[in-house]
């Protein structure tokens, strides 16, 4: 799983393949451990209820398609799986990030 925060909201007046009633989010990727910016922005489904400005987690790739199965019974399995790369999986609260473990990488 990787952490973005939402920059953005996209708008999209037809879509295809189960993206029905899905809100598109705009994300910034971010660095765990410095929360910095990663990388460029990237279009993710939501399937929390995430809002601007929020710190989330998300997946990619083959894995962002696995987050709409059976999802408010929006699709079955014999459907044919939404084009999506990018799925957010749930809202930051907070992290905790051992120190020591940040050492031992930055010596490596």
């Amino acid at each position: 799983m990787k952490q973005a925060k939402i920059i953005g909201r996209v708008f999209s007046a037809n879509q295809c393949c189960g993206m029905e009633k899905k809100t598109l989010l705009l994300i910034q990727p971010l660095d765990w451990d410095t929360d910095k910016p990663l990388g460029e922005p990237l279009v993710a489904a939501d399937c929390v209820g995430s809002g601007a400005g929020e710190t989330v987690f998300y997946v990619a790739s083959k894995e962002a398609i696995i987050a709409f199965d059976g999802w408010s019974g929006e699709t079955s399995v014999d459907e044919i799986y939404p084009p999506v790369d990018a799925a957010i999986l749930g809202i930051i609260d907070g992290k905790q990030i051992d120190a020591r473990e940040q050492k031992a990488d930055s010596r490596k």
